[in-house]
């Protein structure tokens, strides 16, 4: 059994991950879902002065006050930032982390900055003044038109200081184990270049099939790829645990099934959409896992 500590993407609350943690605790794993200042059960308080780094105190001192140890920390999109600043706030508790098509942390730069110009653009055009900002439009959470209306109720303003307030400048101080999980097909400029960094930073990889919000468009799923990077994702044969009992072909066809979502994920990260797989399953230049 893990501990796992579930943190939302901006505009969003604990609720997003409601179905992930269900599935969780049905594998016999503790989830927690906490909701960031402003966010959730407490959007009708915006806090417009809330930044990155109250944030980051939110989920530090709810792992504190509840007492967990060896935690894996799980941030989606925006929360990678709040989460990798975690890790190193807790180094000693936070022994897991993974990114949800998360935002990867640039030492005094804000998300914003990460952004650069296209995401200043967004920002302008969602801000309502009064140093808040309202959500992007549905389509850019990539959910099914049937959950559209049940998550779009649920959105709250969120604070634009969240976006500019810079990143510590302080050196990283967490030796957590560091995994990212690219939603593919994703579009997203800046979700394709968070997938390349994070793969040339040595980050245990995988590609989930769903849209940005996969707690959303593939709970399921994606509570299953949890449950395998805490388990350890392979034995020592390189067979996942799972994919033992199948027969000899159909767990060939699944391997090939896998190295053609890590394929994918890779190509779209480098914005390649266009080009092949090596021919043979070969591996293809910049990725040591293909």
């Amino acid at each position: 059994m893990a501990t796992i500590v579930l943190v939302h993407g901006a505009f969003q609350g604990g609720w997003v991950w409601k179905w992930v943690a269900e599935a969780l605790s049905e594998r016999g794993h503790n989830a927690h879902r906490p909701s960031l200042a402003g966010c959730g059960h407490h959007r009708h308080w915006p806090e417009p002065g809330i930044g990155l780094r109250a944030h980051v105190d939110d989920i530090t001192q709810y792992i504190l006050d509840e007492g967990l140890i060896d935690v894996t920390l799980v941030g989606h999109s925006y929360a990678g930032l709040v989460c990798s600043a975690v890790a190193d706030a807790l180094p000693e508790t936070v022994t897991r982390l993974v990114l949800v098509d998360g935002v990867l942390p640039q030492p005094g730069r804000s998300f914003a900055d990460i952004g650069g110009e296209p995401f200043a653009r967004l920002l302008a055009a969602h801000d309502v003044g009064g140093g808040m900002v309202r959500p992007w439009p549905l389509a850019s959470f990539g959910i099914g038109s049937e959950a559209a209306p049940w998550f779009e109720q649920r959105l709250g303003l969120f604070p634009l200081a969240a976006f500019t307030e810079p990143y510590p400048d302080a050196a990283p101080q967490s030796a957590a184990r560091r995994t990212f999980i690219s939603c593919i097909p994703a579009k997203n400029p800046l979700l394709r270049a968070m997938a390349a960094r994070a793969t040339s930073e040595g980050f245990e990889m995988h590609a989930l099939m769903s849209g940005h919000c996969a707690m959303i468009a593939a709970p399921l799923e994606l509570a299953g790829l949890l449950h395998s990077v805490v388990k350890g994702g392979q034995n020592a044969s390189g067979v996942a645990p799972g994919d033992a009992k199948l027969p000899p072909l159909d767990r060939q066809l699944l391997e090939d099934m896998r190295r053609q979502l890590h394929w994918t994920c890779c190509r779209l990260a480098k914005g390649e959409e266009n080009e092949a797989p090596a021919p043979g399953g070969g591996r293809t230049s910049g990725c040591p896992e293909c």
